[in-house]
């Protein structure tokens, strides 16, 4: 999950739990949106993608042989792969 993709869900859980607040306040039955947000909170604080990406010192960077140009820079990038993660990085190409 991307940062901001964790910053949507905790947004969302704190939204949840402030409806769990009214509804619990007005007819008594917001305990599932309490519950349904901490479920929410735990699976992205402890989502095991972000925290092997994160503190990964075992990565297998591999060029994947693509290249292409960066639109902003002008620059030509390589593309890396990480076939632990499945996660994909850009740098600069080295002029060779």
């Amino acid at each position: 999950m991307t940062r901001n993709g964790r910053i949507a869900a905790l947004v969302l859980a704190v939204a949840m739990v402030c409806g769990g607040v009214v509804l619990e306040g007005s007819t008594g039955g917001g305990a599932g949106l309490f519950v349904f947000a901490a479920l929410i909170v735990i699976g992205t604080v402890f989502d095991a993608g972000y925290r092997g990406r994160r503190g990964s010192s075992h990565s297998q960077w591999q060029r994947t042989g693509e290249r292409e140009i960066d639109h902003e820079t002008g620059a030509i990038i390589e593309v890396w792969y990480d076939p632990l993660t499945g996660e994909r990085r850009y740098e600069p190409a080295e002029r060779a």
